[in-house]
């Protein structure tokens, strides 16, 4: 039965290209989409997945991670006190102005740590060095923001909001949701480029004692008056919860999806119903000679298979060159081992649908048929 699958497929070579190009674009156009939001979402969620801390404090009644009210930084030392609480850090994220080499400037965002941090530090370092961000005016950056910061190495010498810095390390892949890239630098200078106060913060970074209960550290925290407390894994699906349904990111990705899936089910649904009405006679004299249904069902799944395939195989190829070309523009696609295989299940589901209309025609068939005119 997959021999003559396979001719009556490959019978009209034109319509099976069309059919697998219909597939391929479809795969496309679901991995690249559903890609681009992995990415944006990884990109969202960046510090808070990197970070080593267990909890993370902020003030009460903040819903957007990039975007946090500051708090005193008198509730800091109530928060280390708590019991449970192993070690915990200051930790500043706010926004400043740029100055560019050619004059005008650039929305940064700015990550304030605090001196011989441990539970956040920038990583990928591929120039410079960390300690050098005990500087007064140091400051690390992220290759993939030469364009927007017109900086190419360590030494650059540029201002943030009135306040000198001075570039001391270079790391690659750090990159934020918002346009604005991430400039990191100490605590102290964190907030003179953000011009907050010298006792303002906007998160508290904890790390739990071995053998405590982080949720019952958690409760004691959140208890605390004008302060709300998180798990590493809460606050990350928070942030990207925000940005994906607050902002409709995610409707807009996922719709051109799902468009890219019914462009598949059409091609290939109609290529397989023409073919199925080509050869219906062969199908017919299948039944006359006592074909059961079953068989010839097997028949039109496996043309269904073989376009699936081949159109995952080129699908998959051109969205791994789309990946490569966009990383190029700075747009990050993640390819996940697990979006690859979950899309090779929906593109075999989605030709099998297709060819429903097809294995319908066929058991309505009545073998009779091939004995007429």
């Amino acid at each position: 039965m997959w021999t003559l699958a396979r001719k009556i497929l490959l019978h009209d070579r034109v319509k099976f290209v069309v059919a697998a190009a219909g597939v391929s674009i479809s795969v496309l156009l679901v991995l690249v989409q559903i890609g681009l939001y992995l990415g944006f979402m990884g990109n969202a969620s960046t510090l808070i997945d990197h970070a080593k801390a267990d909890l993370w404090v902020t003030a009460s009644g903040n819903e957007q991670f990039d975007f946090a009210t500051p708090m005193d930084e008198r509730l800091y030392y109530r928060v280390a006190a708590t019991p449970g609480v192993e070690h915990a850090e200051r930790m500043l994220l706010s926004f400043g102005q740029f100055k560019l080499q050619s004059g005008g400037t650039q929305g940064v965002q700015v990550v304030g740590i605090e001196k011989g941090a441990r539970l956040l530090r920038p990583w990928n370092l591929q120039h410079g060095s960390l300690e050098r961000l005990d500087d007064v005016d140091g400051i690390v950056v992220d290759q993939t923001e030469f364009a927007k910061l017109q900086i190419k190495e360590v030494g650059a010498r540029r201002e943030i909001s009135g306040v000198r810095s001075k570039v001391v390390g270079l790391t690659k892949g750090i990159r934020s949701f918002t346009t604005s890239p991430f400039v990191f630098a100490n605590l102290d200078s964190a907030r003179a480029f953000s011009r907050l106060g010298p006792n303002d913060l906007t998160y508290i970074l904890i790390k739990v004692q071995p053998g405590a209960d982080v949720r019952a550290v958690k409760a004691r925290i959140s208890a605390m008056p004008h302060l709300d407390a998180f798990t590493k894994a809460e606050m990350s699906e928070r942030t990207r919860s925000y940005w994906s349904k607050r902002t409709g990111v995610g409707v807009g990705f996922f719709t051109t999806a799902i468009m890219g899936i019914i462009v598949g089910l059409v091609v290939v649904g109609q290529i397989l119903y023409n073919g199925t009405l080509e050869h219906i006679k062969e199908y017919g004299t299948l039944k006359a000679m006592g074909a059961e249904n079953a068989a010839i069902v097997r028949v039109i799944m496996y043309q269904a298979l073989i376009s699936a395939g081949v159109g995952f195989v080129f699908g998959g190829a051109l969205a791994l060159g789309a990946q490569a070309g966009m990383k190029a523009l700075n747009l990050s696609v993640s390819l996940t081992p697990t979006l690859l295989i979950g899309t090779a299940v929906l593109t075999v589901v989605m030709c099998a649908l297709a060819a429903l209309l097809s294995v319908l025609k066929v058991l309505r068939l009545d073998p009779a048929m091939v004995f007429k005119g």
